[in-house]
């Protein structure tokens, strides 16, 4: 009881630090999503259906040191994980294609936390706090709304042609690409800052190795387990002089160099475990990391913090 009653405590601060127009913006994006999805008691209103895992990051590449003087990319790390559904739905289908997330809690040998909360998505469908809140509104709204507010847009727009062309095979969380979208300063030890997006790929093809449901992902991942670790290779993407870093509804487009900084291993999966109570804030970042200014970073992490009050309240 104490363990859940302090990060209740923890939540409800924050909560209650927040900006009065930020706050404001997250409330309204939390209302919208229950509206939307309906609300599971106990359980967050976003990427509700998944499970944890355990694993561990692995530095790869040493150039990527070069760069950051983080912990993260000079030992190997402990992580708390978690795979989900994006969306509100805790009955989300496994067998028809979606988005999907990843966040991870990694504690450092300092003892420090870092924390990182990726997706599917290629880059974000808005630029903007306010309008994603409206989008979502529009979408608790109905089709109609969605309409008009596609129409006013430029964002929205690009992202959907976007999708539109994207091949969408079904494919399980662990046969995923996930994407920070947001961009991150790595600071080396003299306080150089590079700007740099970063993705978890698969290290090695993953697919579909039970029969498909309903609800077969946890199953089908606890097979692929059986062989070895499933593994994702963290690559980091410096940017050109010429990329828009605080904007995460534009793509960084043609070459880039990419760093093979790290490798995270999963060993075991679980229901329910140590993720149900974590809140993966983007903004909880080690020593070598320093958030961009893209606004979106700021309102995910108020809206995290609304969805982790509200829900642990529940419990």
């Amino acid at each position: 009881m104490l363990k859940r009653y302090s990060y209740l405590g923890a939540a409800i601060l924050l909560s209650a630090s927040l900006p009065a127009v930020a706050g404001s913006t997250a409330v309204q994006t939390v209302d919208a999503f229950e509206k939307v999805f309906g609300v599971t008691q106990g359980e967050r209103r976003n990427h509700t259906k998944g499970y944890c895992f355990a694993a561990t990051l692995m530095p790869v590449d040493k150039a990527i040191q070069d760069y950051s003087a983080s912990l993260l990319f000079q030992q190997e790390s402990a992580v708390v994980g978690r795979l989900s559904h994006k969306g509100g739905n805790a009955k989300a289908a496994d067998n028809v294609p979606a988005e999907y997330g990843m966040g991870l809690s990694v504690k450092l040998s300092d003892g420090s936390e870092h924390r990182m909360s990726m997706n599917t998505l290629d880059f974000f469908p808005v630029a903007t706090p306010q309008a994603f809140a409206e989008l979502m509104q529009a979408k608790a709204q109905g089709k109609a709304a969605v309409k008009a507010f596609k129409a006013s847009s430029p964002d929205l727009q690009r992202f959907s042609a976007h999708t539109k062309q994207k091949e969408n095979p079904l494919t399980p969380y662990e046969g995923a690409t996930y994407n920070s979208i947001n961009s991150f300063y790595l600071t080396d030890a003299q306080g150089r800052k590079t700007a740099v997006r970063w993705a978890f790929v698969p290290a090695a093809p993953v697919g579909i190795t039970v029969p498909e449901g309903q609800d077969f992902f946890y199953s089908n991942m606890e097979k692929n387990l059986v062989a070895g670790p499933v593994e994702w290779n963290m690559i980091v993407t410096l940017a050109n002089p010429g990329d828009v870093v605080d904007n995460a509804a534009l793509a960084w487009e043609g070459e880039h160099q990419e760093i093979v900084a790290a490798r995270l291993s999963v060993n075991a999966i679980s229901a329910t475990g140590e993720c149900g109570n974590i809140n993966y804030d983007p903004l909880m970042l080690s020593a070598g990391f320093e958030p961009s200014d893209d606004p979106l970073l700021q309102a995910r992490r108020d809206a995290y913090a609304v969805s982790f009050g509200r829900r642990l309240s529940e419990q």
